[in-house]
């Protein structure tokens, strides 16, 4: 069997097996397999069901560390929820593993590799989770891979630096007073609360310099009688900025134009963070030889210097919460499409093979370091 075959029968093996966040039970069980076939050190259940990989050459050096995110989507087809690998993770574990299993088999010389297989990345929770367990303190480098939707890279093509978007989803509870409808002077209407809360907030400005948006994505009300004022309505929101101190910003005007137009209507409100994730902070430390190691597989041809997507990332947590941590993230063309989270989502399995090898080049480019 060659690398490609090896690596797209791993891809079934976690593409037959989807799991959503936090309950990726078999999705763990068989990363901790592969790992302790291929000799390392193997920790499960870690915050839940993550997987910790450990590759120790006994020898001074770093710590590298490979992560990979393991959860699936939930779809409903028939009144029923699925799971479905619309993102993928089944894709991203099956490249990390075959690096943990390539650099356990040649050897390494210096330093300790690290694999984390990380849950719950599509709810923006399982990089805090692990952080929070203190996996991560020992880490000086960590490389992290997605695959691409074909409008940003291409089969043949790797993205050297990826700008992802600070994202945040806010949801608001408005508790107004019902009322007959003949008599409405007697209530407070939700409902108009809600509608002037949206209006007001798609009034907002912000720094033209700098990209960012908000829009509502929720407005839920009673079911009440149709001739009953409207007592209460929960408003969903999604915010997104280039730039984690505009999101600062974005979220103050939000929470504050929810509470004092409810309170202009004596009404109460309960504004509540849902999930955010932060947006990329650059890191050119290691920047130089993510371009080398694509180069060498894809040609100067198939290097993008730099892509921005105004999805969420949760890797950023790391960064935020270790600002000494180096990170490195790649993204992969594989002319994937019609899009990412879509359940018809498809791609160049050919592809993984140039993710393996830049990633295994990575980490034994990083190994040669110097520990700080």
């Amino acid at each position: 069997m060659n690398q490609d075959e090896h690596i797209d029968e791993m891809w079934q093996q976690f593409h037959s097996i989807p799991e959503p966040a936090f309950k990726e039970v078999k999705t763990a069980a068989l990363a901790a397999k592969i790992l302790q076939q291929a000799g390392y050190e193997v920790t499960s259940g870690v915050g839940g069901t993550g997987v910790i990989g450990i590759l120790d050459s006994h020898e001074p050096g770093p710590v590298v560390g490979l992560r990979s995110d393991m959860d699936c989507l939930i779809f409903t087809e028939n009144y029923k929820e699925i799971g479905i690998h619309a993102c993928g993770h089944d894709a991203h574990m099956s490249i990390v593993l075959t690096v943990a299993e390539m650099l356990a088999k040649n050897g390494i010389k210096s330093g300790k590799v690290k694999i984390v297989m990380q849950p719950a990345e599509e709810i923006g929770r399982g990089a805090r989770t692990l952080l929070s367990t203190g996996v991560i303190d020992d880490i000086d480098y960590l490389l992290g891979l997605h695959l691409m939707p074909k409008e940003l890279a291409a089969s043949g093509q790797i993205v050297a630096q990826i700008h992802w978007t600070a994202c945040t989803l806010l949801e608001a509870e408005i508790s107004g007073q019902t009322a007959h409808g003949s008599m409405p002077n007697l209530g407070i209407n939700a409902i108009d609360i809600g509608c002037s809360i949206i209006n007001t907030i798609n009034a907002i400005h912000m720094n033209p310099l700098e990209s960012w948006s908000v829009k509502p994505t929720r407005f839920q009300t009673g079911e009440g009688a149709l001739n009953a004022i409207c007592d209460s309505a929960t408003l969903g929101f999604d915010l997104r900025t280039t730039k984690n101190s505009e999101m600062e910003i974005l979220k103050a005007k939000v929470f504050n134009i929810v509470k004092k137009t409810s309170e202009l209507y004596g009404a109460q409100a309960k504004i509540k963070l849902v999930g955010s994730c932060p947006g990329s902070e650059d890191d050119l430390d290691i920047l130089e030889l993510i371009k080398t190691a694509i180069i060498a597989e894809v040609g100067s041809t198939g290097l993008i210097l730099e892509r921005t997507t105004t999805v969420g990332e949760d890797l950023n947590f790391y960064y935020q919460f270790r600002p000494k941590l180096k990170t490195g993230f790649i993204g992969l063309g594989c002319n994937l499409t019609p899009g990412l989270h879509d359940r018809n989502m498809h791609f160049n399995h050919k592809d993984l093979i140039h993710g393996v090898n830049v990633l295994y080049s990575l980490v034994n480019s990083l190994l040669k370091f110097e520990k700080e």
